[in-house]
């Protein structure tokens, strides 16, 4: 397939927009092959054996077109190669990759959030990609953010890779900081200075904040670590096997984020947040909100005001804030995996970051010099900038993402967070609680993941 790779110096010149990209993609595939001829209706390359690659996808319908444009592209220059893709919604894509895994149907790459890809590595169902990469020199892993690429990673193997990486930051509305002639947030805001802007933009049916997708005190991944990390606390270990939200800095950060709801009235309990349909911060109703750059285009689709961004603003402990994000990787059951690693290698370049998700407006890239093509994208932000320098500075990948237990911490963090946001506890016996139910699962899946 070497012959017929697309350079990825190339790949923008040559991938102009086009609306009849489903049609460009179904007219690769839909002819029967002659043959002697590949899949898609045109003639392999010398020596070149058809492949049909399959994906599992989570892309919404809207954004199906782009994935499409891609791929049409990607088949000229492969004419060897046929596309078949599964799409799920995220939800379910999540539930049914087992059961693909179970009955060893896997499709040849698959769409891998950061929140699975520890469990997925370790049950077997991806692939390592070490070998591939260490045989690549073209593929630039280093070119793509460390905190990205742990997300990924097993024992010293690389396994899917990130397409996305972002942090949280700090999303606000002009309009009502202007109508409350209150200044813009910038680089010199700290939690003092937040919770004063915050009361002046407060009242009936507004709020000071609201929260990171209606969630204030929550503690998974990302938004765990925003929360109390300026003040100098931790969620997790290191080891994902001790929870750390006992200590002093820990329980006075979400003491003082559940006092934005249950002292200052600046914060909509869970369900004054639910009872407005797009949430608060959509809607218009929360002068500032956490926002993740995968949440921007939320934004500028569905708000009628002026908004923009800032830094997560600085605590006793300085600044810092969580990221996540999202990836692709090869899996065991593969029937082609160098043809998805050629694939990979042109997908998640830096030219397919910048024409998938960085010019699309779609979301950060998990490349530096990808980045520049989303901060440039039609309706970004004016100070998108913001997210880069959070990443480069002071952003960390939020626990838990290393424990097979993974899923049932977040359980049970949002079980004990969702009852002190709604005052039915206090911040003090939800981390009893969460200690209590939480320390025997993390030991439990210590004790697996040491045993295998």
């Amino acid at each position: 397939m070497q012959s017929n790779q697309l350079s990825r110096r190339r790949f923008l010149q040559l991938a102009g927009t086009s609306a009849a990209s489903v049609v460009l993609l179904a007219a690769c595939q839909a002819p029967a092959a002659a043959p002697g001829a590949a899949g898609g209706g045109e003639a392999a390359a010398p020596g070149q054996a058809p492949v049909t690659l399959t994906f599992g996808h989570t892309w919404e319908a809207a954004f199906q077109a782009h994935q499409a444009e891609w791929d049409a592209k990607f088949l000229e220059n492969h004419p060897n190669v046929k596309i078949e893709i599964t799409y799920n919604t995220w939800a379910d894509h999540n539930q049914i990759v087992p059961t693909w895994a179970a009955a060893n149907t896997l499709p040849d790459i698959i769409y891998t959030h950061g929140r699975y890809a520890f469990p997925w590595n370790f049950e077997g169902i991806m692939a390592p990609t070490t070998d591939f990469i260490d045989a690549d020199p073209e593929f630039d892993i280093k070119g793509i953010w460390e905190e990205a690429l742990r997300l990924y990673q097993l024992d010293g193997k690389q396994y899917s890779i990130p397409y996305d990486h972002g942090p949280m930051i700090l999303g606000y509305n002009k309009d009502l900081f202007d109508a409350a002639g209150v200044a813009y947030p910038d680089e010199s805001w700290t939690w003092d200075t937040f919770l004063e802007a915050a009361l002046k933009m407060t009242q009936e049916n507004q709020w000071g904040y609201g929260g990171y997708y209606n969630t204030v005190v929550g503690l998974g991944n990302e938004l765990g670590i925003s929360l109390v990390g300026p003040w100098g606390g931790e969620v997790l270990d290191e080891t994902e096997t001790k929870i750390l939200l006992d200590s002093a800095e820990s329980t006075a950060a979400l003491n003082w984020w559940n006092d934005l709801i249950q002292v200052h009235k600046a914060a909509p309990t869970p369900a004054m947040a639910q009872a407005i349909p797009a949430g608060p911060w959509v809607s218009g109703q929360a002068a500032m909100f956490a926002l993740a750059s995968w949440g921007t285009p939320t934004l500028i689709q569905n708000a009628s005001f002026n908004w923009d961004v800032a830094p997560w603003p600085k605590g006793p402990e300085g600044a810092k804030t969580g990221s996540f994000g999202s990836g692709f990787g090869i899996t065991r059951d593969s029937k082609n995996p160098e043809a998805a690693w050629q694939y990979l290698s042109e997908y998640l370049s830096k030219e397919g970051m910048e024409f998938m998700w960085g010019a699309s407006g779609r979301g950060s890239p998990a490349r530096e010099a990808a980045y520049e093509s989303w901060m440039n994208s039609e309706g970004a932000p004016e100070h998108a900038s913001y997210y880069l320098d959070a990443l480069k500075n002071y952003a960390v990948t939020g626990r838990p993402y290393q424990t097979l237990a993974g899923g049932e911490i977040l359980d049970i963090f949002n079980r004990n967070t969702q009852l002190v946001e709604a005052g039915e506890l206090s911040v003090e016996d939800a981390i009893a609680g969460i200690i209590a139910d939480g320390t025997p699962v993390l030991e439990a899946a210590a004790a697996k993941q040491a045993a295998k």
